[in-house]
């Protein structure tokens, strides 16, 4: 079943409430629900920590009224890669506002088959997409659209619609080069 994500979210950042209140998961899940998304991952900077506990709180207090992803943003070789923890510990990775680092060449080298995706829309910064869908057919990653939400109203301003399990088996595929 084809489903609506925005893939990279800051709701921590957009919130300020680190340890997240029922009242304001309520809030992502309307601005979510507003957009008329499915769902988010929620990708805080360096940690998985914040994504675990929107993701619990939903889990406890509005079961299956929206998908929660865990996820982080990394600084790897100066560029931003986003780790999403999918079900049964796979783990999905993709290639932030690509070119924002001086070191996209030595992302390539060293990354290149670890990826699975790469943003080609972002609602924070410019992005180069003829470069990105050469790369994107090159290296068999998926085209993403995202938000990179930095406050609530944010949320979903792009975002991708696919099947949660052709994330995994990408993932997967990978696994097996």
């Amino acid at each position: 079943m084809k489903v609506k994500i925005d893939l990279h979210t800051h709701c921590g950042e957009s919130t300020g409430d680190y340890v997240p209140k029922v009242s304001t998961v309520r809030k992502i899940i309307d601005h979510i629900k507003m957009r008329g998304l499915d769902g988010i991952a929620v990708t805080e900077h360096d940690s998985f920590d914040f994504g675990y506990r929107v993701k619990n709180v939903v889990d406890r207090y509005f079961p299956g009224e929206v998908i929660i992803i865990p996820g982080r943003e990394i600084c790897l070789y100066r560029e931003h890669i986003v780790e999403l923890e999918l079900q049964d510990g796979v783990a999905f990775r993709f290639c932030a506002h690509p070119f924002f680092g001086s070191s996209f060449d030595d992302l390539l080298e060293n990354e290149s088959n670890s990826l699975h995706g790469i943003e080609i829309k972002n609602a924070a910064w410019q992005l180069q997409e003829t470069k990105i869908k050469k790369l994107a057919k090159e290296y068999d990653w998926m085209i993403l659209e995202n938000s990179d939400a930095h406050s609530l109203n944010e949320i979903g301003l792009h975002y991708n619609e696919f099947d949660l399990e052709e994330l995994c088996n990408r993932c997967n595929a990978r696994k097996k080069m």
